[in-house]
């Protein structure tokens, strides 16, 4: 095949180029996010919690808000509700206080529409794998995949900014968050996450990026992946 061209004939482009170069890594690179993440990952309750409750109220509690800010409120709301239909009790002005401390006010009124269907229509069950969770008000393709990965094993790549800063530090391409809905993208993400192990590799980017891969001043001396990532390992600076 020539170079730069598909099967079909198309010429790649370079993002395509460099994703399809990073391919052959992507075993490796899973091997050492897994064990960074054995050795380093944040303990959050949310992480290990049995509630499926519990854990879409965190997903949502965690949006563009970081997790230690998201630590206290969740131990309080969980403390408190159990089920939806309890959370659903609490009066509305008492609800905005309980999640004012996250900011955001426009969460407040989202997460009770959410509480509010779920009380309707998970009162007496729980979410099923032929179910589409994206039906539920305030669920997106990441809380969804993260439910789905978490609840029944599906091995669902849940694509954010991090998990797009951290391929796209590796591949050598410019970062963009909205690369997120791009297939070279959803394909690697997708690709990294063939493991029996889907859910953790998900937390292990989430922590990855926030403790190595930073947004600003990344640690590439320390990184793991220093030898493949054309960003830190190579000098190329994007």
């Amino acid at each position: 095949m020539q170079k730069g061209k598909t099967s079909a004939g198309k010429k790649q482009s370079p993002e395509d180029a460099a994703f399809a170069g990073l391919q052959i890594h992507i075993p490796a690179i899973r091997i050492k996010l897994l064990r960074w993440y054995d050795r380093n990952s944040r303990k959050y309750p949310w992480r290990k919690t049995g509630n499926w409750f519990h854990l879409l109220m965190a997903e949502m509690m965690l949006r563009r808000t970081k997790a230690d800010q998201v630590l206290p409120v969740y131990k309080i709301f969980t403390e408190q509700f159990k089920t939806p239909s309890e959370a659903a009790s609490l009066p509305a002005a008492d609800f905005k206080k309980m999640m004012h401390p996250l900011g955001l006010s426009w969460r407040s009124l989202q997460m009770q529409e959410t509480i509010n269907y779920l009380k309707d229509n998970y009162s007496k069950r729980q979410p099923e794998k032929s179910d589409n969770l994206k039906n539920i008000p305030g669920v997106g393709d990441y809380a969804n995949a993260m439910l789905r990965n978490k609840l029944f094993n599906e091995r669902c790549a849940a694509v954010d900014s991090n998990v797009v800063r951290f391929l796209s530090r590796l591949a050598g391409i410019a970062y963009h968050p909205e690369n997120r809905r791009k297939y070279f993208i959803k394909t690697a993400a997708d690709s990294l996450m063939n493991s029996k192990r889907s859910f953790d590799l998900n937390l292990a980017i989430l922590d990855y990026t926030a403790l190595v891969c930073k947004i600003k001043k990344p640690l590439c001396l320390k990184c793991s992946f220093k030898k493949l990532c054309r960003y830190g390992g190579s000098g190329y600076q994007i």
